[in-house]
This record gives C-alpha cells, structure tokens and sequence, in this order.
C-alpha cells in the first residue's frame, strides 16, 4: 500500500516536471481580460508589463524607463519627460516658474503634471 502510493506520488511529480518542462520563459505571464494573448506576450518580450491605468483603468502595455525618478532640468536629461516636482503650494507649479524636476517612470504617463525644461515649468497637462 506505502509502496502503491510512493509510486503515485513519484508519477505525479514526474508528470508536473514534463508540463513545466514544456514551458518557455514567456509562458508565466499573466493575461490580462480584454488585451489579446499575443499583445500580452509581445509586451513582456520588449521588456514591459500590462498594467491598468488611466482614468479608465484600461489594460495596456507599460515599459519602465531605466533613469525613472533621476533629478532632471529637462527632457534632454530623461529617456521620458522630465516632470516638476510639487510647487511650493504642493501642486504644480505655474508655467516660467523654477523647478526641480525628476525623469518619468515608464511610457504611459497619467494624471496632471508640468514637464520641466531648462529648470523652468513649461506646459501642465491633465491626462486621463
């Protein structure tokens, strides 16, 4: 009985490693409802990830920028936009307005921000 069930057990642990054997290193990645099978693969191929966002908290592919939060005085500086940091009433600041600034995360950038160039806010922007 010990020995049927040791053989059960070794079947099944046998049959698991021929399943994820057959795995490629794509094959984890989670499907998102409403975004085909295959954008999903190529996304993560490319080095992104699906995300939902935006006000509608849509399904879409998101790639990360490798300088995100890195201090910037312009776009120059960033692989994204150099966005401004807080104004001094903890909104955005006003356009010709002095700011820091720090490089975007990713490429799908959402909510109200101001870019930064040559450490001057430029155009506010809500996006949704």
């Amino acid at each position: 009985m010990a020995r049927a069930s040791a053989h059960r057990h070794l079947l099944i642990g046998l049959g698991a490693l021929l399943v994820l054997g057959g795995c490629q290193p794509g094959d984890n990645i989670q499907m998102m409802p409403g975004l085909p099978s295959a954008e999903t693969r190529s996304c993560a191929t490319t080095g992104g990830f699906i995300a939902q966002r935006g006000r509608a908290q849509r399904a879409m592919c998101v790639h990360p920028f490798g300088d995100a939060g890195k201090a910037c005085q312009s776009g120059s500086d960033c692989q994204g936009k150099c966005i401004a940091t807080a104004g001094a009433n903890g909104g955005l600041p006003q356009t010709g307005e002095a700011t820091a600034g720090f490089c975007q995360a990713d490429d799908k950038l959402f909510g109200c921000y101001a870019e930064v160039e040559n450490g001057v806010a430029r155009r506010s922007i809500c996006v949704d």
